[in-house]
């Protein structure tokens, strides 16, 4: 059961078994009384599914419902497949009293296929809305191996605001923005630009810092509905102190939900953080750890036997650093210093019994050697068989 007194005031779902899995949650529906300013972020990718077309039309209007499946994602799926969101969203429109510019609608499964509409509306007219989040977070779920959830309160102006987060995600996770669905609910009151503003810095130095196989998806959305029921003087951007209140909660909460997703990879065996710390350009910081997250070389390093670091350093010289200038560790261990190996035995022993033992997350830090403050990090895992595997045979 979820504790009540981390539920924010105001919303009410249901979490339903419409058949499009087989005999398990695949349907959620949030209602939010009073409408909720929101603030969405969408997958870059060019083939955008027919949800997020349909949301990205309406996210500017106050929003009273949100509507996501899973199993299938109504992608890839033309006109009939935008036409079935409106056929969903017209249908939930009247049983939830609301108009169809006040909703929004997200999906997540298997592309190219489209969504039993009559399923779907089924399980709406048998539903019953209720406080809290009850099995929402396992509604939403794919191939996750746990239900992501996380939960937070803000002590702001002598009231609590609650934050309720859910997420999936396990693979074709990588920026921009990091291949999800991610719903955050809260009862504070705050104005669209603050919002916007936060919650997009938010994903920006979180969930655009994990990848799993460098690949992003067609459905991708960040979504954070905030309906001001408890009443506070509204945040704005001016009200600096206030500001930073809900920008520090914000990236506490998604920063929790992203490494769940990284932890929850899929195939993964270890989960990695490179940090590279005093490089030239703020730039320079970002793109060198991204180049190590993402090099499939590196990735595999992670499961190997019988390591072989020196492709850390190779992946490194294809960025804009100084070879002269930089140190390597791992886990703690120098790798490369003033322009030498380490070929300590003892260390390189040290190191490789610590790959191989049942150690679920390692540190590269990358010193880039300049006198600057200039800092940046990723979040990602290694590459297993096991994942080609699943991909392989992918019909959920």
């Amino acid at each position: 059961m979820i504790d009540s007194d981390n539920i924010p005031i105001g919303f009410y779902s249901a979490a339903l078994k419409s058949g499009l899995k087989n005999n398990d949650y695949d349907l959620a529906i949030i209602k939010s009384e009073p409408s909720s300013v929101v603030s969405a972020l969408y997958t870059q990718n060019k083939f955008q599914a027919a949800p997020v077309l349909f949301s990205k039309k309406n996210d500017k209007n106050k929003i009273d419902l949100l509507i996501v499946n899973s199993k299938i994602a109504n992608s890839l799926t033309g006109k009939k497949g935008y036409d079935n969101v409106l056929n969903i969203t017209d249908f939930a429109s009247k049983f939830f009293k609301c108009k169809r510019d006040n909703i929004l609608i997200a999906s997540t499964g298997i592309i190219g296929v489209h969504l039993d509409t009559e399923k779907i509306k089924n399980a709406i007219k048998k539903s019953s809305l209720n406080e809290g989040f009850e099995n929402i977070a396992r509604a939403i779920r794919m191939r996750d191996k746990f239900d992501k959830v996380y939960t937070a309160k803000l002590n702001i102006e002598n009231k609590t605001a609650h934050f309720y987060a859910i997420a999936k995600g396990t693979s074709i996770v990588h920026p921009n923005m990091a291949t999800i669905l991610l719903f955050i609910f809260t009862d504070l009151n705050v104005d669209k630009e603050a919002l916007n503003k936060a919650f997009r810095e938010s994903i920006d130095k979180t969930l655009n810092r994990i990848s799993i196989d460098g690949e992003t998806s067609t459905n991708d959305t960040a979504i954070i509905m905030a309906n001001g029921a408890i009443n506070n003087k509204m945040i704005t951007i001016k009200n600096k102190k206030s500001f930073k209140l809900l920008k520090d909660k914000l990236d506490d909460i998604c920063a929790n939900l992203s490494k769940m997703i990284v932890l929850d990879g899929e195939g993964m065996t270890k989960a990695i953080i490179v940090s590279v710390e005093r490089a030239k350009t703020q730039k320079d910081a970002f793109d060198i750890a991204k180049s190590i997250a993402t090099s499939n070389l590196i990735k595999i390093l992670f499961i190997s036997l019988n390591p072989n670091y020196e492709k850390i350093l190779s992946a490194i010289g294809n960025t804009n650093i100084n070879i002269k200038n930089i140190s390597l560790s791992i886990n703690g261990i120098n790798i490369y210093k003033n322009g030498e190996l380490n070929k300590n035995k003892s260390d390189i022993n040290k190191l490789k019994d610590g790959f191989n033992r049942e150690r679920k997350e390692h540190f590269i830090v990358l010193d880039c050697g300049y006198n600057t403050k200039y800092e940046d990090y990723y979040y990602f895992t290694d590459m297993t068989q096991e994942y080609i595997s699943i991909h392989c045979s992918y019909n959920i």
